[in-house]
């Protein structure tokens, strides 16, 4: 009798595992956890997968723009990176779907936030945050190169990814090749917060190369 109960228990811990399995997949958020904490942070009251409206008390002067999405300004509850520094975000753009951007006035009612975008001016914002992330996700991030309409001028991308590339973060600033230019005038950083596996330019909405800005820049 014992033998014969040996295979019914591995039978029994087998099917728990299988259905613990099945009920990760279904009750985990649709956002993953670290993705859905640092938008937060950086635009307290904003959430990828809500509808834009549910951020209208959040998003200050929110304004829709044509091929884009809604942009405002973010509010802020002070020290939003884990070493206890504070980056200052000047707008929050909440991005939307291919189709829905395409819109002439997309009903905030029913539009929901497709990935988010935070943009700072602060000098140091690049640096301070590609800390904060590293720290986050325990691992470098996949470099890649933004091109703009002028040939001339790029932005250097870092992505990080979730496990089994469920979203993640991307890190967007200036491209400077000199030292000296990176210490003079302004710098522009965004981070884009965004679900499901990375798919460069759709993602990022631009035109994306997987190499770094140093290697696309003419010689």
């Amino acid at each position: 009798m014992r033998l014969l109960s040996i295979p019914a228990t591995l039978v029994g811990i087998a099917l728990a595992i299988i259905f613990f399995k099945i009920y990760g997949v279904f009750t985990r958020p649709d956002v993953p956890r670290p993705v859905a904490i640092i938008v937060d942070q950086f635009a307290p009251g904003v959430s990828i997968g809500a509808k834009v409206a549910d951020a209208r008390h959040s998003v200050a002067a929110m304004t829709y723009v044509p091929h884009l999405g809604y942009v405002g300004l973010p509010g802020s509850r002070g020290p939003n990176l884990p070493n206890g520094y504070m980056v200052k975000f000047a707008q929050v753009r909440l991005l939307l779907d291919e189709e829905t951007r395409r819109l002439p006035n997309p009903n905030p009612a029913k539009a929901r936030i497709d990935a988010v975008e935070i943009v700072s001016g602060e000098a140091s914002a690049a640096y301070d945050i590609a800390q904060a992330f590293t720290m986050t996700f325990r691992r470098a991030p996949r470099e890649g190169c933004l091109h703009t309409a002028d040939e001339n001028r790029v932005r250097d991308v870092q992505i990080w990814a979730t496990p089994n590339e469920r979203g993640g973060l991307a890190l967007i600033t200036d491209h400077r090749a000199r030292s000296a230019d990176r210490a003079n005038g302004p710098q522009m950083t965004s981070v884009i917060g965004f679900v499901g596996k990375f798919d460069g330019g759709r993602t990022l909405r631009g035109n994306y190369t997987d190499a770094s800005c140093s290697l696309a820049l003419p010689s």
